[in-house]
């Protein structure tokens, strides 16, 4: 059964255990910046946020199968707009992948930012990942528009769905 719990930034286990989802998972940083994992991933992941965001509106979870964190997630509460939520980033190790622990990921996440009175989840994914894209598109995000930024190997695509 897969289970959220917070991590903050200032935990040193916290910042290991992402470190290791994303070396566990070197495709996802292949495809989309064309480069290994690194530690440069954790920082972007604890303290990367949009322009005008605050901390306090950034929600870094993992996600576990008993004590094992096996993915971490980043979440945006109300951008672009107040109704919605915008996630940075869902990702696995990629010896959970494939076991249906996104989709289980996608819905605790929903439970969360409807508590927060959002109606809408946006994300964006880079083109050069398909099997995220695909991911997405099967779990009814619908393409909103799509635009280009030079740290990433393709385009990015932005998608967006109500919460269900």
């Amino acid at each position: 059964m897969l289970t959220i719990r917070t991590l903050t930034p200032d935990s040193a286990s916290d910042a290991a255990q992402v470190l290791r989802v994303f070396m566990e998972a070197p495709s996802y940083s292949h495809l989309v910046e064309g480069r290994a994992p690194s530690n440069a991933d954790v920082d972007d992941f604890f303290n990367s946020m949009p322009a005008g965001k605050e901390a306090a509106d950034k929600f870094t979870i993992g996600l576990c199968v008993g004590t094992d964190m096996v993915g971490c997630a980043d979440v945006i509460r109300a951008y672009p707009t107040s109704d919605c939520a915008f996630i940075g980033l869902l990702i696995f190790s990629e010896a959970h992948q494939s076991r249906g622990y996104g989709r289980t990921a996608l819905r605790l996440i929903e439970e969360m930012t409807r508590g927060w009175g959002c109606t809408m989840i946006r994300l964006a994914v880079i083109s050069t990942n398909p099997r995220a894209f695909a991911f997405w598109q099967r779990e009814g995000f619908d393409i909103l528009y799509r635009t280009s930024n030079p740290r990433f190997t393709g385009d990015v695509i932005v998608m967006a769905r109500a919460i269900r």
